[in-house]
């Protein structure tokens, strides 16, 4: 595994804050994987399925098909973060060796990808997604890198949660600008359309990757899958936060993937459902840096707790009275969006715990459990997706015919996301114990401040 040169101090022995340059470098780093996720889960199945040469059901199969490959590939890819091509910049050269076949794969999907046979657009997706990925874990183990203490942790996470917010906001308007000024424009083009701010996001990251200071990474000897999964597994803290990040994700999840049936049988709303959902994104990117000055104010588990009580409190407040009309709707999706910030609290609590890891078991392991963190993710995301529509069916719930389920339906999207949330609530409370109980006393003093 590979471990982080540590950092320098200053004269008088405290380590020096984040230079705001580096958390704005930073957090424009992100910006290639954060336009390839949610809007491109959402426009890409119907795009492949309107080409015809795959048959709907195997749409499907192929989308669940990489989701695994996904998932598999994810902790492969943190250890080989963690152990090649080390020394300094290590992060930086994953991130440029992405680029190029994340760019290049990205233009054969949108335009050729509705007409290829099933095993090639496979293969391509794998490719795909697999570079997303090492994109991704080698920027968010970066992060780790860079910060010095709990308050550095919150403002680097929360900062790059901002700037991902305005991302998808952007790339949830370019298809519906790409409608109002070609009018009649196919789906091909609208999702060209919005693969297009992707392009422009990466000269803007690799701009931003030169003003990132470069971190050394060390190479040692990996300690054999057994023995990773042990080491972890005896870490409560570490075991705790990937349970909080799979509630969360399925939380969010369970939202997302039962807001259009909402919008529509709810809220009759149907043909405004786009614009609810990009409300909410709105939402989220002006609480975000509110959320973040919060997490550095009174600690990390304290406001994801809050947010999570937040949200809930909005869901239940609808079983009573219901948003009308689009104005209140659109209000309504703007708050529920404010709580849509969970990644900025598990990132950054994970960049706490990385160092007493790593006094644990003799070396670094942040790529591979940033991996892990974003396997949860994908896991809950995926887990709620199912039971939503496991229960949906239970329910008796018809989209051709909502409103007859309307109030069953409306249960479900208020309670079990509030469900989830409320046992997040508890394991976050025993994480907050368990750090305050580490044995080393300058351990125990980090995790007062958090």
């Amino acid at each position: 595994m590979a471990s982080t040169v540590p950092r320098s101090v200053d004269p008088a022995g405290q380590e020096a804050a984040l230079r705001p340059r580096t958390v704005a470098a930073y957090a424009a780093t992100a910006g290639p994987t954060v336009i390839l996720g949610l809007p491109f889960s959402v426009y890409l199945p119907p795009y492949i399925a309107e080409g015809g040469i795959i048959p709907v059901a195997l749409v499907g199969l192929l989308f669940s098909l990489t989701t695994i490959w996904d998932g598999v590939v994810d902790p492969l890819i943190g250890t080989m973060v963690d152990r090649v091509r080390t020394g300094l910049g290590a992060h930086r050269r994953w991130m440029m060796m992405a680029l190029a076949p994340l760019a290049l794969l990205l233009l054969a999907i949108v335009t050729i990808g509705d007409q290829l046979p099933f095993a090639a657009l496979f293969v391509m997706m794998v490719l795909f997604y697999s570079s997303f990925s090492l994109y991704e874990v080698a920027q968010l183990s970066w992060g780790s890198a860079l910060v010095r203490t709990p308050a550095d942790s919150a403002l680097l996470y929360g900062m790059r949660d901002w700037f991902a917010k305005i991302a998808l906001i952007l790339a949830f308007a370019a298809p519906a600008a790409a409608q109002l000024l070609f009018p009649g424009v196919s789906l091909q083009g609208r999702i060209m359309a919005y693969a297009s701010l992707f392009m422009l996001m990466v000269p803007i990251a690799l701009f931003a990757i030169r003003r990132v200071p470069a971190r050394a990474v060390v190479a040692e000897p990996g300690i054999g899958w057994r023995q990773e999964i042990r080491v972890s597994l005896s870490y409560p803290p570490l075991m705790l936060l990937l349970g909080v990040q799979f509630l969360n994700s399925f939380a969010f999840g369970s939202l997302t993937s039962l807001f259009v049936f909402f919008a529509a049988a709810v809220l009759d709303l149907d043909a405004q459902s786009a614009v609810l959902l990009f409300a909410s994104f709105v939402g989220g990117a002006l609480a975000s840096p509110v959320w973040t000055l919060l997490a550095r104010r009174f600690g990390k588990p304290p406001m994801m707790i809050a947010m999570g009580l937040l949200i809930s409190g909005l869901l239940i407040a609808t079983l009573f009275q219901a948003p009308a009309g689009l104005g209140q709707a659109t209000g309504f999706s703007m708050a529920l969006g404010t709580g849509f910030v969970g990644l900025l609290f598990t990132h950054s609590m994970l960049a706490d715990i990385i160092p007493r890891d790593a006094s644990r078991c003799g070396r670094n392991r942040s790529a591979f459990l940033f991996a892990m963190l974003n396997l949860m993710q994908k896991f809950g995301v995926a887990a709620a997706i199912a039971v939503s529509y496991i229960l949906l069916d239970v329910v008796g719930f018809d989209p051709a015919n909502g409103a007859a389920a309307a109030r069953e339906l409306h249960l479900l999207f208020a309670l079990q996301p509030t469900a989830s949330w409320l046992v997040m609530a508890l394991l976050l409370l025993l994480i907050r114990r368990a750090l305050a109980h580490e044995a080393t006393p300058a351990l125990a003093f980090t995790a007062t401040r958090q």
